[in-house]
């Protein structure tokens, strides 16, 4: 989480900028949902508009399942950006557009489970040994979504926030490291790769979905 915090300060360092240039209200908070664990920092533009800057992740043994290759390792979530708030109400309720970095990614082992056939072929766990691989997606995601903002509403300090959207992060690629004992065949490694590939796309979507609550102070 070391990461978390350290993206974090310097998410926060252009909204504080602005709290000394204006007279509208800045925001810190916290968060969880289905990026992990986040930390946001929102600027009140006027009635209208706001900006929000946030990071979220988490760290947690996953793997995708596939019948015929047993994969093994772990899964991150990191994501770092910020997104504009449309608020056509002039209250909490506001429509959603961002950019994100985004670090998602596996980090796993593959091991045949059984004997399969590749082109006529008949290869064996042996045979094809051990890959280790990373999973990863589009570099840079865009975000759309609606949320919501109780500082817009109400004079406490305190407010609840919660958005629900949609990550578009792309089709999943994969990064193949030839271990020890692993047979240099391009149609085992293409093998791996479509099955990782597949299986990584039903367990962290394409069009990931996110959706989050979380409290804010504001100054």
């Amino acid at each position: 989480m070391k990461i978390i915090k350290r993206t974090s300060l310097v998410v926060c360092l252009p909204l504080i900028c602005l709290s000394h240039a204006s007279a509208d209200p800045i925001s810190f908070g916290a968060k969880v949902g289905t990026l992990g664990l986040g930390v946001e920092s929102s600027y009140k533009i006027d009635p209208l508009y706001s900006v929000t800057a946030s990071v979220n992740g988490f760290k947690f043994t996953g793997a995708p399942h596939d019948k015929d290759v047993d994969f093994d390792g772990k899964l991150r979530l990191l994501t770092a950006g910020g997104s504009l708030g449309i608020h056509p109400f002039k209250n909490g309720f506001k429509f959603l557009a961002g950019v994100f970095y985004d670090g998602n990614q596996f980090d796993l082992s593959s091991v045949l489970k059984h004997n399969v056939t590749i082109n006529g072929k008949i290869y064996t766990p042996a045979q094809v040994g051990k890959y280790n691989l990373t999973i990863h997606y589009n570099r840079v995601s865009p975000f759309l979504g609606i949320g919501f903002d109780s500082a817009f509403c109400t004079d406490s300090s305190w407010s609840l926030t919660g958005e629900l959207g949609v990550l578009f992060q792309g089709s999943p690629k994969v990064n193949l490291k030839k271990t020890e004992g692993t047979i240099n065949d391009p149609q085992a490694q293409a093998y791996i790769k479509h099955k990782a590939k597949h299986a990584a796309d039903k367990f962290l979507l394409k069009y990931y979905p996110v959706l989050s609550i979380g409290a804010k102070y504001s100054f």
